[in-house]
Formats: structure tokens, C-alpha cells, sequence
């Protein structure tokens, strides 16, 4: 990553400003020329009004502070960790105690060597430097989190020959006063603190605002130096430059405790040190932790400083570089909330093959920067009681039914079972009665009888009706678990896992086991089942590939020499799809004519194949009357390389369905990444090879070389050491695409659907060869016998389906009115 060294760079800058500068741990009594001077003072105020930009949130009231050895108060929203005991060494990474040796050799105890019954002004003392943080990046080593300095202004005492309670807080009160007119802010400090700092800690500066940026520092710095008892502290500080770009990803920081406030002790941090609260910051919290510094001081009984020096220099931490694509994932937010800041929505586009996320956002956000380094309890309030919810990370924390998007998984779960094929016509009126219950389809008008091509094209509620009660409830729920449903996804974030119900599920909440009216409600993703965007992604991985692959948002860490110390497996499988090859290749047929020909007409691209499913739900309250829109699928249909999904979360009585509100996202946001994709999806340059000219005896090279190996293959599928050469008559003609011709959907003549009876045959397929099962089986004519692994059809048969304009798109769309059971 071009960007870490630059980052390290920066860092060491960094540690340099902060302790190259003799003003930061200077005495100021050194170059006093009456030591015992009183310093001027104004007269104490009795209290200081509070300062809510600095109140900080406190969650943790149990953990409350001891005097003389607390670590603060909790600042966030989360309650930090309880950490291990470990020794000192465990914890800072070496023995700070030897490092302060003694003018003999040997090890050197601050407490003991201070004398502070005879000498009390006299100190020797090692104090922790924090170190700074490491950065979180994107695929491309764009920052997303990194250290940047900052100031505070501290107060740093002169000290009194005969120090009375009444003069130190008056300096101090006055210092704060200073502090106050010149920053516009400062803590609420008591008298009783000031005397107290005076008392144990009076050679260590004492904060008296909140952090200042770098920008504002400079600004504010000649008039702080003209005070005396001020100055400017620099400190380490976490910064956001995306702001609230996948700020639900990434996560925040906050203090790890106040300073402490009592007599000093061996390795008291300078300033406050902070551990990660939530999202990636709090999940990898060791690895971007860096190793603190030390520096010595030594004060003679006079409180002159005799000793002053940097004896261990920081070391930051190490880089976790995710799998994000910053410039995608700054397209699909600006989609999500354009023309709507409050917009409510999510968007998550995987890599199929590798399994890494590239896209994963929620709307509305928030900017982690407001709880850095820590947030007002008004600003959090404000965050938590906002009707939009920008606090939730709806890509992997909301929990939605999953609408018609589940259709596919209700079709591919009957082909498998041989309910069906793709030649089973099934009656499809306008609504079908259960029991007692009328089910409707979203449109009044009967389709008559179509084969499952035609019911995932239309989105036809009767169809899957029928066919989720042949299947049963449990046999559609077990196929939901196969694709990744109802289990959280293996990722370092706190993803939400869902909901699949079973048996146990329904009696103990219902108090019966499923029945029929279940089965046709989840047959078209309603009821009890719930999923996150980031789930219905994964599934369509699943869909897309015939393989589930396993998920990554870790593309390596590093540690603070830039050298890779994780890297996950890539391409790993998470579970094989056995059994539902010839299934999904129905499956993918039927959500490329979605686009082509039916609900997802808006979704069509102008440079390349997309295949998808539509699904509007109706969720929340129902006074409410509230409505969701989906959109997912895959691209290219041919190869599937990227699957997505949109979710749009409809307004109280706002119309609309996933046809109209997602698709059109979708079609906005590949056309804007146009280029990026091409260059991963197109094939090699030369992928058909040209016949060579052969010399006069008739002698030359193979008319066609072997086969060009396609990169980021999953594992398992291509084996070159046993790969024939294509043979001429298998190189396809070129394709003529450019015609407006249109592709209907053509209805298929078959069996009449009997959901009572088991159907004998296996799915019957088309010639289109991207509907026919990826890799060949023991029996067909393509299967090579000893070939371990089989070459993938898709790879040495190659054919474009024909393009053709959408049809017009239902805006109502698939929206069922099933009544509750």
C-alpha cells in the first residue's frame, strides 16, 4: 500500500511536534526571576457555569471514579471492555521500569526516590507517552481512520515557595478564566481540583479545555502565550476524513480514562489514551493500538528541571486495510440519500468470486467525528431520538422481510425437490383461498397457467403460493439456512443474524406448529422471516455462483512496519450448493428475464447483462401503512462477477414498489462505476485466437492454442495441467447485439402442476448455455472421464443472450395481501 509509508511518516512527524518542543514539559519556574513571587490572580469565582459542548455521556455509573487512581469516566455510547489483568509488561508491550535506570546501572523507583516528606518539590518520573492510533483503509489504501494532532490548552503550575491553598486556586482559577476568553470554552473545574493538581501533580500539565484542531491552535496560539500559566499542549487525536462515509463500518473511539488525579505514579499517560467503542475500531482494537513511549523527568527540590528526555519513542499502530471500494461506496450513499438527506435506505454490492464487500451503506449515517474524543449528552440524544435512525446500520443491522426477492429461493427450493420443472405449468388465478383466507396476487388480473421462468419475470404471487405449500414451511426454511439466512454472516462487525423460524419457533411463539397459510405467506418472503440486505446478498452469491462463498471485509492487516501479518484465504468456500446446480440454472434464467421482460426493466444496463429480482413488502405498524422496496441480483448474467441489493424503506402511505424505487438505483450506480467494472469483467484480449499463417511445408503452430485461463476463478473449477486445446468448431461466432428485438417470455408446454404429486423427471432445460448446470456430471457429453475437476461450461461455451428493451415496469408490483393467520 503506497499510502502506509506516508502515513508512518506522518506519524513519526507527529511524535516529533509533540516532544521536540521544550515548551510542552518546560518549568515555567526555570526562567522565573523571583521564584517566590505570588503570581497574579483574579479573584475565585465561586462556580463556573457548565459547558455541554465537553458534558460527556456516561453509560457506566457502576464504575465510578477513586480518588488518586481513577481512569475517568466512560465517554460514548458504549461501555468499554473489561480488560484482563495483566502485568505492565502484558500491557504497554515491555517492562517500563527498566527503562529508567538509576546513575549506578540498576532500576530506579520514582515513588521511593522522591522524598516527598523532605523535598517536596523534588521528582523523578517516567510518564507514559500514548501512542498514536493505526489507520483503517480501503482496498486501495484510501484512509477512512487516521491520527492527526491535535492541542488542548493545559495549565501548567508555577511553583509556590509557600504554597497556600487560596493563592494556587486563584492562579488557576485565573489561568482558566484566560483560557475561557480566548478558546470560547473550558472545563468546569472545581477549587478543590486545582488544589489538588497543585498538591500531587504540579509538574504535569493540567488540561483546561477540550481538544483543539490543529487549524484553530495556530490561530489561538500567540495570545495563549502571552497568559502566563497557559500553554498549548499537542496531543493525538482520531479523525474521520469521509466523515460519515461507511461510518457505520468503521466504528469510533473513545477515551480509554480520564487522567488520573492523585499523587503520580510510575508511567501516568501525559494525555488520555483511547480504545475502539464499535465497528471496526472496537474489533480490531490490538492491532491498531500502537506501543507507548516513555519520557524522563527529573525535578530538583527546587522544582527546577534537571532531566528532561524522550528515552522510548512511540510506535504506531498497525493498518487493517478493508475490502471497501471508497469510490464506490461514496457513489452508493449519495444514491441512497439523493435528494433526501433523511432518506432511509441501504445498499450492499459483493464480489461474488472473491466474496469480499465492496459496498455496504446505510442512510442516513452520522459522522463518527461527533464522538471524537467525546460527545455531549445533547448531541446524543439528538443522534438517538432522531426519527430517521441514523444511528442503525441498516446493510447489516436491519432486519426486513425479505419480500419477493425470497421467490427465488421458493422456485430453486421446488426444482430441487422435484415439485416442478421448468416445464410444470401451474394455474395462476388472481388469488387462491386457504382455509378460511383469500391469498391475492399483487395484480387483479389471472395469468392462467405459467411455467416458474414466467412466475419470477411477473413476480406471481399464486404460483408460489402453490408451490410453497407442496413444499411444506420446513423444507422452504431449511432452504433459506442452506443460502445463508438466519445466521450472521462471519464478518468482524456485530451483523444482525435474522430470522428463519422452525417448528420450536412457531409453537413457542404461536403456539402451534407451521400449517399451510405459512407456507404460502414465506413462499413469497412474508410471515415470520426476516433478513438484512446484507443476508438477501450473500444468498444471491449463492444463486449467482451455485456455491456459497464466504464473506470478507479484511483485505490484510498490518502492523506498524508495514508488514502483512493477516491476510485471509480469497476465494473460500462456505458451503456447497450440492444438489441445486441444475435448479439455479433455471433460477438465473428466470431473474435475467426480471430485467428483460418483466418487473426490473428499470434496472437494464447499456453495457452489460444484469440479471434480478424485484420484492415490495409491506412492514412496521400497520396504521403506518408503510411499504419496502427491494432490488437484488447479479452482473454479468453470463459470468457473474458482482451481486447487489438495494432496499428502500417507503414512507407512511408512499406507493411505490421495488420495480420502481430500487431498480432505477441499481441502474444509476453500475452506470456510474461503468469503467471500473469493464476492467474486471471483460474477457482477455485474446480469448478467441486467430489461426496462424503456417510456412511453405505446411508446418506451423496449433491452429488453437489451450485454453486462456480466466483470473479469480473460485478454487477447484480449472485444473490447466489436464485442459484440452478447444477445438476449432466450439470457438462461437460473433453476436450481432445490437438489435431492439425484443425476448418474450415464452410460455413453455409441459405437465400440469399436481402439488400432490412427485414429479418424475429432473428440471428440463434450454439450450442457452448459462441455463444449463456449470459444471457437467457423470453421463453428459461433455463429462471427461478422470478429470477431477470438470471444466465449468460457462468457460468454453460462450453465447450472449439477445437484448431486448423492458417492458413496461409494474410500479405496484408484487405487493401480496395475504391476511394474518
Amino acid at each position: 500500500m503506497s499510502i502506509l509509508p506516508k502515513l508512518q511518516a506522518f506519524f513519526l512527524c507527529a511524535v516529533f511536534v509533540i516532544f521536540g518542543v521544550d515548551s510542552v514539559l518546560a518549568q515555567s519556574s526555570r526562567n522565573r526571576s523571583n521564584p517566590s513571587t505570588k503570581p497574579a490572580a483574579s479573584k475565585p469565582e465561586s462556580e463556573q457555569p457548565k459547558d455541554e459542548s465537553v458534558k460527556t455521556v456516561n453509560l457506566d455509573s457502576s464504575r465510578e471514579n477513586k480518588e488518586g487512581t481513577s481512569s475517568g469516566e466512560k465517554e460514548g455510547v458504549v461501555q468499554a471492555p473489561e480488560l484482563d489483568v495483566a502485568s505492565e509488561t502484558e500491557q504497554e508491550g515491555f517492562d517500563s521500569m527498566s527503562l529508567v535506570p538509576d546513575e549506578q546501572g540498576g532500576r530506579l523507583e520514582a515513588a521511593s526516590e522522591a522524598h516527598t516528606s523532605t523535598r517536596t518539590s523534588a521528582r523523578t518520573m517516567a510518564t507514559l507517552i500514548p501512542a498514536p492510533r493505526g489507520p483503517i483503509l480501503d482496498r486501495n489504501g484510501e484512509p477512512l481512520a487516521i491520527t492527526a494532532v491535535a492541542y488542548q490548552v493545559v495549565l501548567r503550575y508555577e511553583i509556590f515557595e509557600e504554597p497556600k491553598k487560596d493563592e494556587v486556586v486563584a492562579f488557576g482559577r485565573h489561568c482558566l478564566e484566560q483560557a475561557r476568553k480566548i478558546v470560547g470554552r473550558a472545563w468546569d473545574i472545581s477549587d478543590d481540583k486545582l488544589w489538588r493538581h497543585y498538591e500531587h501533580r504540579r509538574w504535569l500539565p493540567l488540561p483546561l479545555t477540550n481538544v483543539i484542531r490543529a487549524d484553530e491552535a495556530e490561530k489561538l496560539k500567540a495570545e495563549i502565550e502571552k497568559v502566563r500559566g497557559l500553554q498549548l499542549l499537542p496531543i493525538y487525536i482520531r479523525y474521520y476524513p469521509e466523515k460519515s462515509l461507511a461510518g457505520h463500518i468503521i466504528g469510533y473511539v473513545g477515551s480509554k480514562g480520564k487522567l488520573p488525579t492523585g499523587p503520580i505514579n510510575h508511567m501516568d499517560p501525559l494525555f488520555e489514551r483511547v480504545e475502539g467503542r464499535a465497528g471496526l475500531e472496537k474489533e480490531f482494537n490490538k492491532e491498531l493500538t500502537g506501543t507507548p513511549g516513555v519520557w524522563r523527568l527529573m525535578f530538583d527540590e527546587e522544582g527546577n528541571k534537571i532531566l528532561d528526555e524522550l528515552q522510548i519513542r512511540p510506535k504506531p499502530g498497525g493498518a487493517v486495510v478493508t475490502t471497501l471500494n471508497l469510490k464506490w461506496q461514496r457513489e452508493a450513499e449519495r444514491l441512497l440519500s439523493e435528494g433526501d438527506k433523511d432518506r432511509r435506505g441501504a445498499m450492499v454490492v459483493l464480489d461474488c468470486v472473491t466474496g469480499e464487500v465492496l459496498v455496504m451503506a446505510s442512510a442516513p449515517a452520522y459522522d463518527p467525528n461527533v464522538f471524537i474524543p467525546n460527545i455531549s449528552q445533547k448531541d446524543y440524544d439528538a443522534l438517538r431520538n432522531d426519527p430517521a435512525g441514523p444511528l442503525g446500520a441498516r446493510a447489516f443491522q436491519g432486519r426486513y422481510p425479505p419480500a419477493s426477492t425470497f421467490k427465488v429461493m421458493t422456485v430453486a427450493s421446488g426444482l430441487k425437490h422435484r415439485k416442478i420443472s421448468e416445464e410444470t405449468l401451474v394455474n395462476c388465478p388472481a388469488s387462491i383461498t386457504i382455509g378460511n383466507h383469500v391469498f391475492k396476487n399483487w395484480s387483479p388480473t389471472p395469468l392462467g397457467y405459467i411455467n416458474c421462468i414466467k412466475a419470477l419475470a411477473q413476480s406471481n404471487n399464486p404460483f408460489m403460493y402453490q408451490l410453497g405449500m407442496a413444499l411444506g414451511a420446513a423444507t422452504l426454511m431449511d432452504t433459506a439456512r442452506e443460502f445463508g439466512l438466519g445466521a450472521r454472516s462471519g464478518l468482524p462487525i456485530a451483523d444482525d443474524p435474522g430470522l428463519v423460524p422452525n417448528s420450536e419457533y412457531m409453537i413457542r411463539n404461536y403456539k402451534r406448529d407451521f400449517m399451510p397459510g405459512d407456507a404460502a405467506n414465506l413462499s413469497i418472503g412474508q410471515g415470520a422471516m426476516l433478513a438484512t440486505p446484507l443476508q438477501i446478498a450473500h444468498m444471491m452469491a449463492g444463486v449467482a455462483n451455485g456455491y456459497l462463498p464466504r464473506l470478507q471485509l479484511i483485505k490484510q492487516i498490518q502492523d506498524g512496519n508495514a508488514n502483512v501479518i493477516y491476510a485471509p484465504k480469497t476465494q473460500d468456500v462456505q458451503r456447497q450448493l450440492v444438489g441445486y446446480e441444475k435448479a439455479l440454472a433455471s433460477v438465473r434464467k428466470g431473474m435475467l428475464e426480471v430485467v428483460q421482460n418483466g418487473t426490473g426493466g428499470r434496472a437494464k444496463l447499456t453495457y452489460s447483462t444484469i440479471a434480478g429480482k424485484s420484492g415490495t413488502a409491506q412492514w412496521g405498524p400497520e396504521k403506518e401503512d408503510k411499504r419496502l422496496a427491494w432490488f437484488a441480483g447479479f452482473m454479468p448474467y453470463e459470468n457473474p462477477r458482482y451481486v447487489y441489493v438495494v432496499l428502500y424503506e417507503g414512507r407512511p402511505h408512499e406507493k411505490m414498489g421495488g420495480g420502481a424505487k430500487s431498480a432505477p438505483i441499481v441502474k444509476k450506480f453500475f452506470e456510474a462505476c461503468k469503467n471500473d467494472i469493464l476492467e474486471v469483467i471483460k474477457p482477455p484480449e485474446d480469448d478467441i485466437p486467430m489461426a496462424e499463417e503456417v510456412d511453405e511445408n505446411g508446418e506451423g503452430m496449433p491452429l488453437v492454442p489451450p485454453a486462456i485461463v480466466p483470473e479469480n476463478l473460485p478454487p477447484g473449477l480449472y485444473d490447466p495441467t489436464s485442459i484440452e486445446p478447444i477445438k476449432l468448431n466450439e470457438i462461437p461466432t460473433d453476436v450481432d447485439d445490437s438489435s431492439d428485438s425484443e425476448t418474450k417470455a415464452k410460455a413453455v408446454t409441459g405437465a400440469v402442476f399436481d402439488p400432490n404429486a412427485q414429479q418424475s423427471g429432473v428440471p428440463s432445460l434450454s439450450d442457452d448455455p448459462t441455463s444449463v448446470p456449470l459444471i457437467p456430471q457423470s453421463g453428459d457429453d461433455d463429462f471427461i472421464p478422470g478429470l477431477q475437476n470438470q471444466i465449468p461450461r460457462h468457460l468454453n461455451k460462450v453465447q450472449n443472450p439477445p437484448h431486448s428493451e423492458p417492458s413496461s415496469s409494474n410500479d405496484e408490483e408484487d405487493i401480496p395481501e395475504a391476511e394474518p393467520l
